[in-house]
């Protein structure tokens, strides 16, 4: 029997078994007491397992967090606002110069626009500033066996940590990040690191901890892994004419840019549009707010966080990084957003009357949007694909 689970079972002998700690631990023991078999047939030596596990319990903490229900009710102005500060600007501005031969390394490699690499490095660290102290072992067997909500998921982060531990990349109390289980500065989950990170230094070692040109080629290695183009930006800020025909989006998504352009579209800075590539009009905030054409680039970000608020907020910050400037367009005067209900039930409304939309789980996406437009050309309002809850109102959908 391991030393760790000798120990747990001492702590046990003297606890209530009516307090909610005890019974956490003993959830905690048995859950260890059945990953073990797992962890053996996934390459792990006993030698690793009772390191890692050694001196450990369940985390209440965790238990804690996991059992809150965060709304994220924010405008993705605001989500933009905390994320684009002077200080990050300034900070990433430096980074670019005291990083740039590892960055130049990374390019090379790669293909991935630097700019991009240390925005989300900004967004996801504060540039290793606040990469997360919790232990990741501790945490992830906490959510394994101890809060009932996807169990199986973070069991199997777990061996994929185990195996992070079995390559020798980090010590086990050195494998910190953040209470749900991602690692480092890139805050990748375990299975992301086998599958992505780098050892970028040539010193035998993932490091997304402590190494940042293993950082920075981490990250870059994702973008190029979920189909980064090289050579191209992530997208433009854009004017549309006053006489833009919003009808037209549904069918000119994903094409060409020329097309856009002779639809009437120009980047808001003065310069040329590209001529080759194909791309997609966002518009974040309706016909009202500023507008983008986003590449297949803005897609292979938002693999990183499938958040469209997290990723412009990227896109925007490495234009900033870059030396741009502010956006030209203006955002308008702040909505209440929906929630995760009212987008539920706009989904299941709009699916009642016969647009494709597969799944309804409360978040807006390419075809929640679409079909959006198209609803509201068919009632005559503005086809921007942009809900509010006057729109939700009009549409007659209510949670």
């Amino acid at each position: 029997m391991p030393r760790s689970i000798r120990i747990l079972l001492l702590a046990l002998a003297f606890a209530s078994p009516l307090t909610p700690a005890c019974a956490a631990a003993d959830r905690y023991l048995t859950f260890l007491t059945a990953l073990w078999p797992r962890a053996r047939a996934a390459g792990i030596s006993r030698d690793t397992f009772d390191a890692a596990f050694a001196g450990l319990s369940a985390d209440p903490k965790v238990i804690a967090l996991a059992g809150t229900q965060p709304e994220f009710n924010q405008t993705i102005h605001a989500y933009i606002e905390t994320r684009l500060t002077p200080g990050r600007i300034s900070q990433g501005r430096l980074m670019a110069e005291r990083w740039k031969p590892w960055l130049d390394k990374v390019e090379a490699r790669f293909g991935v626009d630097r700019y991009v690499v240390l925005a989300i490095w900004s967004l996801e660290s504060n540039y290793g500033a606040s990469p997360g102290r919790s232990d990741i072992i501790r945490s992830l067997a906490t959510l394994a066996c101890c809060t009932g909500k996807r169990p199986e998921l973070f069991r199997d982060e777990l061996i994929a940590a185990l195996k992070i531990l079995q390559e020798h990349d980090i010590a086990p109390r050195a494998m910190t990040g953040s209470w749900a289980g991602a690692l480092g500065q890139v805050q990748f989950m375990p299975s992301s690191f086998l599958k992505f990170a780098v050892d970028m230094n040539g010193d035998g070692k993932r490091n997304i901890w402590s190494e940042e040109p293993d950082v920075l080629g981490s990250i870059a290695n994702y973008l190029k892994m979920h189909d980064w183009a090289p050579m191209r930006r992530w997208g433009y800020e854009v004017r549309l004419p006053r006489t833009f025909d919003f009808t037209a989006i549904n069918a000119h998504d994903g094409g060409p840019i020329p097309a856009w352009a002779d639809l009437g579209l120009v980047r808001a800075d003065g310069q040329a549009l590209p001529a080759d590539g194909k791309a997609w009009l966002f518009l974040p905030a309706g016909a009202k707010g500023p507008a983008f054409l986003i590449s297949e680039n803005y897609w292979a970000i938002k693999s990183y966080n499938i958040s469209d608020s997290y990723t412009l907020s990227v896109g925007l910050l490495a234009d900033r990084l870059r030396g741009g400037g502010p956006l030209k367009g203006a955002w308008p005067a702040q909505e209440t957003p929906l929630d995760h209900a009212q987008v539920a039930a706009m989904q299941e409304k709009l699916r009642s009357l016969g647009y494709p939309i597969d799944t309804v789980d409360g978040k807006i996406g390419p075809a929640v949007r679409t079909a959006l437009r198209s609803w509201q050309a068919s009632v005559g309002l503005t086809a921007d694909g942009y809900p509010t809850p006057a729109m939700l109102q009009r549409l007659g959908a209510t949670p």
